[in-house]
């Protein structure tokens, strides 16, 4: 049995990060080799009949070249995982596409079935857009707060650079007093030469 099916939906986002593997060298947009694509749900239901829903035991929606909540009907397939089969769905995104009350009804809706994992990059708007361009820690956190309150569980990550690497302590701080039930760092090299 497959534990985990890790399932790009998208490749569209609202973030312009700048190393990000859809941005391009050239500037901070899309890169013109990336042709744009979404799955409906009908794409999820050939992809993954109600009878083979049960074969995972957990749906991670992780984009590599886009923001799993930039999928229109993610709403609707995260419902029919839930309606079909007893899988967990982990959903890592940067937390400022969807309204707060997208985080409470899907949290409400899934439970502890759901887990999701929000960016929380700086401890201003200023720190957190230095890599996360085109995203708002105001909305990060608000998405932390709303699923909070559901039985669901929030959880966050900071990627870690020069410039915000004095900060760990406080960003960890500021998404656990935001509901985040756990916070990790992921470290990069991607700003000043870092290699570490």
């Amino acid at each position: 049995m497959i534990q985990v099916a890790d399932i790009n939906l998208t490749n569209l986002c609202n973030a312009r990060c700048p190393q990000c593997q859809r941005t391009s060298p050239f500037g901070l947009h899309t890169a013109k080799n990336l042709p744009l694509t979404t799955w409906s749900l009908l794409d999820f239901k050939n992809y993954f009949p109600k009878n083979t829903l049960n074969d995972m035991k957990e749906y991670s929606f992780c984009g590599t070249y886009g923001d799993p909540l930039m999928a229109k009907d993610i709403e609707s397939i995260v419902y029919y995982i839930m309606d079909n089969s007893k899988a967990k769905v982990i959903i890592t995104t940067n937390g400022s596409i969807r309204k707060d009350d997208f985080y409470t009804r899907l949290g409400n809706y899934c439970g502890r079935r759901l887990s999701m994992v929000i960016d929380v990059d700086g401890v201003d708007e200023q720190m957190h857009q230095k890599y996360r361009r085109g995203t708002s820690l105001r909305k990060s956190l608000d998405a932390l707060t709303s699923l909070s309150q559901t039985k669901a569980i929030p959880l966050s990550q900071s990627i870690i650079f020069k410039h915000n690497e004095d900060y760990k302590d406080q960003i960890t701080e500021l998404a656990l007093s935001h509901g985040s039930h756990n916070h990790q760092h992921c470290y990069s090299d991607r700003f000043d030469g870092n290699n570490e």
